[in-house]
């Protein structure tokens, strides 16, 4: 139980580094990324990542610049494996049943 709601926070803070706000993301996706994570053993930093491929395209050209910056320092550091870099470079989220948005 304290597993999944830490994850969640760090989740959450890694999504909040990438200057994506989680409130903007849909609830059932975000529990489905979270539930993945934790299957999967990524760490909330890969796992946000994994969010990003699905957001990027979304994004403005200042906000992908940004995102850009924070994944190199990532990586830099040691904070995301390689492969799990190289997987959300392939954009492996089409398991999730939901969409990573709200529906307006």
């Amino acid at each position: 139980m304290f597993k999944k709601f830490r994850y969640r926070i760090r989740l959450n803070a890694a999504l909040r580094e990438l200057d994506i706000q989680p409130a903007t993301l849909n609830p059932v996706f975000r529990d489905e990324v979270v539930a993945m994570g934790l299957r999967e053993n990524l760490a909330p930093k890969e796992a946000a990542m994994e969010v990003l491929s699905v957001v990027y395209p979304g994004l403005n050209l200042v906000d992908r610049l940004g995102t850009l910056a924070v994944i190199r320092r990532w990586r830099r550091s040691a904070c995301v494996r390689e492969s799990r870099f190289q997987r959300a470079l392939n954009g492996n989220l089409s398991d999730l049943q939901s969409t990573a948005f709200r529906d307006k």
